[in-house]
Order: C-alpha cells, then structure tokens, then sequence
C-alpha cells in the first residue's frame, strides 16, 4: 500500500512537472507568434486587468478548495457544497467586476476597457465550474489528465487566438483566447473526471 502510494506520488510530480514545462514552451511559442502580429498596446490593455483577475481566481481557488483537499473525512455533499459555493463566489466577483468596468476604464483612461473588463471577467466565472474536479484530481494524485486537459485546452485555444489575431481583431484576440482557454480546460475537466454535483447544500 505504502510502496504504491509512493509511486503514485512520484508520477504525480513527474506528470505535474512535465505539465508546468510543457505549458510554459508552448505559450511561449504561441507568444512568438502572436507577438509578430499585434501591437505592444494590445498586450497593455489586456495586461492592465491581470491584477483583478489574479485576485479573483485566488479568492476562488483558496479556501475551500484547500480545505477539500486536505479534509480526511470527505463526502459527496461536501464537494458539491463546495461546487455551489464557489459558483456563487464567482458570479459576485464577476459582478463586482462588470459594475466596477467603467471605473477601471477611467481610472486607465482606456474607454475600451469597460468593454474588455466585462467580457474577460467571464474568466473568473469559468474558473469556478472546474475547481471541484481540479481538487478531486489533486487529492488521487492524478496529475496526469490534469495535464491533458491542460496542454490540450491551451493548443487549442492558441490556435484560435493567433487565429484572430493575423485576422485583425487585436486585443480581442487575446481575449478570446483566454476565454477559450479556461473554457476548454474545465469542460476537459468536466469529461475527465465524470463528477456531477448532486442537488445538495450543507452549511455546516
């Protein structure tokens, strides 16, 4: 049990490694390619709302995610107390977001940021459908269809967002591709990991 246990651990950390490297080459490649295409002042504007969205998925990914991974006793209603937790979580901070878009707009003095700010703030609503399955993956050590879901998500949404890009839709492109890219990575998650919810609640 112990021996297998270990092996287990150390594929994890190999699969979760191999995922982390593999992910950094191919952005970077996609990065070349895109960079190629669009102006520096598509980056920034993109850029400008990555502190908002950083802070935003930490709320949604600390907390009770860590708490399911660590619990010893857990049970189906905890995950999907979780699951419906982190929802609602998300869609405040979503609106917190799309209220506080004319504001971020102002205070950058970009007037297309109102715009941009409500759409990729969809992000953080994403997010939050694929944290139950993120952490059942982590607790069965199973790093390796987290990798898939992953790489595939960020090919795939690569190949669009360059896609746009030599299409001409500047900063949209890159918008869409991270919208596409946690899209497909939590439907991925969603296929791999055959978890659905159950229509309960606890708020113990």
């Amino acid at each position: 049990m112990a021996a297998s246990l270990q092996r287990k651990a150390f594929w994890g950390m190999v699969w979760n490694f191999a995922e982390s490297f593999s992910l950094q080459i191919i952005q970077f490649i996609i990065g070349i390619f895109m960079a190629r295409i669009l102006q520096p002042s598509d980056y920034g504007m993109v850029g400008m709302l990555s502190i908002f969205l950083t802070i935003s998925n930490m709320l949604i990914t600390s907390g009770f995610y860590r708490a399911l991974i660590q619990k010893k006793d857990r049970t189906a209603i905890d995950y999907s107390t979780v699951f419906y937790f982190n929802i609602v979580v998300g869609i405040i901070l979503y609106l917190v977001l799309f209220f506080s878009s004319p504001y971020i707009a102002l205070f950058y003095s970009e007037p297309q940021l109102c715009l941009i700010t409500k759409i990729v703030g969809l992000n953080v609503v994403i997010n939050s459908f694929g944290v139950v399955q993120r952490a059942k993956f982590s607790i069965a050590l199973n790093f390796r269809l987290q990798a898939v879901a992953s790489l595939t998500a960020v090919i795939l949404s690569g190949v669009l967002g360059v896609s746009l890009a030599y299409y001409g839709y500047g900063a949209w492109s890159l918008v869409m591709q991270s919208l596409l890219n946690n899209f497909f990575n939590v439907l991925l998650l969603w296929l791999l990991s055959k978890w659905y919810p159950l229509w309960c609640f606890s708020w113990n």
